[in-house]
């Protein structure tokens, strides 16, 4: 069994004051079971070293913290930009495993192969799931990092996120690891012992993709560079979209794609277009897949949202953690906090304990035609975790 603590601070100034406020809420003597570890997701500025916020929380915990930052949060009915949630898991008979690889801007395989290695060696037994933070880098697909940690621990159930801000060039968007914030490592926590966790995973509504598929012909890694033999932009315009909307990017163009093995199409986001007329994806786009095109509304967002989080509270649970794409919240517009507000609502009625965080990708397996779970990196996505 794990039992979920969270709290919160919006003391951004005064590390001393935000630590103390935590612990106050935690209330470690009292909560604390044999195992922890502690879940971060917060504003950019809080990891800046000069606010010395990250080395005052890690000295304050026993246990190590893992995360990212973020452009929004939640958790105990607070939801806010300038906000800090702390996730802790704890319990006797589960224990946790943190991790950080190198930089992964080179290639994930080898710095992911060793932060495995390290932090398996004196484990004969295999992990039940991982909890994973990804950086955002535009030129290294987040699934690419993930498909790393797949291969290297045998294809455990991973969910997590990719790391992010509220900055246009993502400058500020990082992984976090104890007392350290990073823009190019993965941070992880791998879990040991009999969990009960359930996932779920909501994105388009299929009424609004458009219903006569594609092929991608042409690809390398998260770059679209050919549907149906023709380019990316292409087929994009000739479908109706516009080099406006094209040029908006996150946020605007909704790509599902089929990996053809029962799974549910994974929704993936258009950062930009190139001059040669590829389209920059949010994720790989495979050869031979089939591609679609979507649309995605507030309506679309806060109904996906609410039946996702009735879905998590109507089993017994100690806790869920949701990741949301941050095309959702800027979909949402001046009301950018409803889909938080809403999720928090549901667990909130239900007195169950809770984290929302943004994304730039959402991480959580889904089954396949038979039943088998397969990682897989989303964009326009909610995704959740209910713990048990």
């Amino acid at each position: 069994m794990i039992k979920t603590l969270t709290a919160y601070t919006k003391e951004i100034d005064d590390p001393e004051a935000a630590v103390a406020e935590l612990l106050k809420q935690l209330d470690l003597p009292k909560n604390q079971l044999k195992h922890s570890v502690g879940l971060i997701s917060c504003y950019p500025e809080f990891t800046e070293k000069e606010t010395g916020f990250l080395p005052a929380l890690h000295k304050a915990l026993p246990f190590d913290i893992v995360g990212s930052t973020t452009c929004l949060c939640a958790t105990e009915g607070q939801v806010d930009m300038i906000q800090l949630s702390l996730t802790v898991l704890t319990s006797d008979d589960v224990e946790f495993r943190a991790a950080r690889t190198g930089s992964v801007l080179q290639g994930a395989d080898k710095p992911v192969a060793e932060a495995y290695a390290a932090a398996t060696k004196d484990r004969k037994d295999k992990p039940a799931m991982a909890f994973v933070y990804v950086p955002l880098l535009i030129s290294v697909a987040g699934d690419v990092v993930m498909a790393a940690l797949d291969k290297e621990s045998g294809g455990i159930p991973l969910f997590g996120s990719v790391s992010l801000d509220n900055k246009t060039d993502y400058s500020t968007a990082r992984t976090i690891f104890n007392e350290e914030a990073d823009r190019e490592k993965l941070s992880f926590v791998l879990v040991y012992g009999k969990i009960d966790v359930s996932f779920d995973v909501v994105s388009l509504n299929e009424d609004k993709v458009i219903k006569q598929k594609a092929i991608i012909t042409a690809s390398q890694g998260n770059l679209l560079i050919g549907v149906n033999n023709v380019s990316a932009l292409e087929y994009l315009l000739s479908i109706g979209l516009t080099r406006d909307e094209l040029s908006m990017g996150l946020g605007v163009v909704p790509i599902t794609v089929d990996y053809r093995d029962g799974t549910q199409p994974v929704a993936r986001a258009v950062f930009t277009t190139t001059p040669e007329g590829y389209a920059v994806c949010g994720g790989e786009m495979p050869v031979n897949m089939s591609l679609g095109v979507g649309r995605i509304d507030a309506a679309d967002v806060l109904k996906t949202a609410e039946a996702s989080a009735q879905k998590m509270v109507a089993s017994d649970g100690s806790g869920v953690l949701s990741f949301s794409c941050m095309a959702r919240y800027l979909v949402l517009g001046a009301r950018s906090m409803m889909e938080a507000e809403t999720i928090g609502r549901v667990m909130s009625e239900k007195k169950m304990p809770y984290q929302v965080m943004y994304s730039g990708g959402e991480i959580c397996p889904l089954p396949d035609k038979n039943g088998v779970m397969k990682n897989r990196l989303h964009n326009f996505t909610c995704v959740m975790c209910r713990i048990k």
